[in-house]
């Protein structure tokens, strides 16, 4: 887990270059943690529902990389599938890794430790991610029902990312005063 006491908790999203930067620079000890940063990066789904993911759960369209999800975690809903560009940057990482797996196999067959580790290295703790790309599906103008379908999340849980991108804009509405 973070140390919020020490470091602080991460309140401001990761931008594109920040993902960008981690990937280019980052320290990877294999290629399947880099891949496993690329589809927290783009689904935002707990760490935990991307460790479980099968081979079979993933598949390629012309311009997507499609993810069943299955039934989330922590309150159990099932969400529509989610597609990832192909064209974003890095998702070739993320595509070769399932190539790479046999049929049945999970996708990421490394432990908890692991999986936290891999992202430690290079951006902070897992859950940056989702809070990345939730806060910004918000500041692009994505509905709290979109959001909902994408994440799998309650309403109330919602809340939370929306203050967060509120109080980002009212600055910045503040700063174009000055």
């Amino acid at each position: 887990m973070p140390h919020y006491r020490i470091e602080g908790k991460l309140t401001e999203p990761m931008t594109d270059r920040d993902f960008i930067d981690g990937m280019e620079h980052g320290r990877f000890v294999q290629e399947s943690h880099r891949a496993y940063c690329v589809l927290l990066y783009y689904s935002a789904v707990r760490k935990s529902e991307a460790r479980r993911a099968l081979r079979e759960q993933f598949r390629l369209t012309p311009k997507f990389l499609v993810f069943e999800v299955k039934r989330r975690l922590k309150h159990g809903i099932e969400t529509p599938p989610l597609k990832i560009p192909l064209k974003a940057p890095y998702v070739d990482s993320l595509v070769s890794q399932i190539e790479e797996t046999r049929e049945g196999a999970r996708v990421f067959s490394f432990s908890d430790k692991t999986a936290y580790n891999s992202v430690r290295r290079v951006y902070h703790y897992p859950h940056f991610f989702r809070l990345s790309r939730i806060t910004s599906f918000f500041a692009e103008g994505w509905s709290i029902a979109q959001v909902k379908n994408w994440t799998g999340l309650s309403l109330a849980a919602l809340e939370h990312y929306v203050g967060l991108v509120d109080i980002d804009k009212m600055a910045t509405s503040l700063a174009k005063k000055a």
